[in-house]
């Protein structure tokens, strides 16, 4: 007992001198399908400072990477109107700036939303004009009968100049639909993205669950910043799809291309996924407005897993997700480079894409020329991504709330 007491003693004290004498040194994986390194080894200086060297230059390439998908991730979004985000220092000039906001998106008479600047830098438009269409056609066929008329004794069109004067009318017709066609880069105007009313809403949220697109301007009193974040955020989902639209219908050797010869021919129609804040109190709180309702009646406890592996609104997440329903007119054999536009133009990814046929005749009749191409009609639904490191500040504290996002506390209010 006594050796044996003398024995474990001894490799006790063994094992506490060689632990002593030994240092751990690890290096973190960094890239998908490294390994761990570590090592423990007796202290050396050189060793020691060989991990500290290559610890500093992994943390430098997160980094790095990190403030490079930011970067991409912000693009060229920014605030439409200053100072009203996240919280704007006072109410007159919460209904000045929402009053701002509200005519951004909009428009006003005297100037367009911008949506509609937006399609018209992307060189996006409709169709001829219906009325004018028609007026140029009577005229033509007037000019047209008269001459027929004269060239006969008896001032009749016989029924060969009867046929001649429908295929001319005919021809026409289309000229200017191809014409038009290959004057764009795609189809599509505000109507394909506008989903409120007329007569305005007293929501942002659809009974469906999307986004409301306000067709008309909001009274100042009732734009709190909780919506006009929401209408911001909209603008850049939606911009980012178009810009994809235009980016899929572009080559290096030419530029943007037109219709007939683009994969995207038609963008039918935008619907982004809504937020129910259900910020009705908070908005009292700041002094009127109309919450955001209409969605999951819990976004946090709803919220589950995409095929991506992403779960919305999660607390203490590095990003929130949104997701757009796009339908699109596109060429069969192009489709591919629309769904790689969109993943090169932000982190977005194609969840769910269904097909149709395209009745290209009838489409034809209300002005559309696709062109030569195959094309179908696809329904998409697209996965956005948002870095809260660049959004989370321009948030109000009610949307922080609803997406989980640590709140901060409110300007003017030393009691948080």
């Amino acid at each position: 007992k006594v050796q044996t007491k003398v024995k474990e003693a001894y490799d006790k004290e063994k094992r506490g001198l060689t632990s002593s004498g030994r240092v751990n040194y690890a290096l973190p994986a960094v890239l998908e399908g490294e390994q761990d390194i570590s090592e423990s080894r007796a202290p050396n200086t050189a060793v020691t400072n060989f991990y500290k060297q290559a610890k500093d230059a992994r943390i430098a390439q997160v980094n790095e990477v990190a403030e490079r998908g930011e970067a991409f991730n912000q693009g060229d979004h920014v605030e439409l109107v200053p100072g009203l985000l996240p919280e704007a220092p006072d109410p007159r000039t919460r209904a000045r700036l929402g009053r701002a906001m509200s005519e951004a998106i909009a428009g006003t008479q005297d100037s367009p939303s911008v949506y509609r600047r937006k399609l018209q830098r992307l060189n996006a438009g409709s169709p001829p004009n219906p009325e004018t269409l028609v007026q140029t056609i009577e005229q033509i066929k007037v000019q047209l009968e008269q001459e027929f008329k004269s060239a006969n004794a008896d001032g009749n069109m016989t029924d060969e100049q009867k046929k001649r004067l429908e295929d001319a009318l005919t021809a026409r017709r289309l000229s200017a639909y191809i014409g038009q066609a290959k004057s764009l880069t795609f189809f599509c105007d505000t109507s394909a993205i506008v989903n409120g009313s007329a007569a305005g809403e007293t929501t942002t949220v659809t009974r469906e669950g999307y986004s409301i697109i306000p067709a008309t301007n909001w009274s100042p009193s009732q734009i709190t910043e909780s919506v006009a974040f929401t209408w911001l955020w909209d603008y850049w989902i939606v911009s980012d799809i178009l810009d994809a639209a235009a980016l899929a219908n572009s080559n290096a050797a030419s530029g943007a291309m037109s219709v007939p010869e683009a994969p995207v021919k038609r963008i039918d129609r935008i619907r982004v996924s809504g937020l129910d804040l259900n910020q009705g109190e908070a908005a009292d709180a700041a002094g009127g407005g109309r919450a955001i309702r209409g969605g999951a009646a819990d976004p946090v406890a709803e919220a589950t897993a995409s095929i991506t592996g992403r779960e919305p609104a999660q607390p203490g997440s590095p990003y929130d997700l949104r997701t757009v329903e796009v339908v699109a007119v596109v060429s069969s054999k192009d489709l591919p480079k629309f769904i790689d536009a969109i993943g090169k133009v932000n982190f977005m990814t194609v969840l769910d894409l269904d097909m149709e046929s395209v009745d290209v005749w009838e489409e034809l009749q209300e002005g559309y020329y696709y062109g030569e191409d195959h094309v179908v009609r696809v329904s998409m639904t697209i996965e956005t991504v948002w870095l809260r490191s660049w959004v989370a500040p321009l948030m109000p504290n009610p949307v922080k709330e609803a997406l989980g996002v640590p709140v901060t506390q409110a300007l003017g209010d030393p009691e948080g």
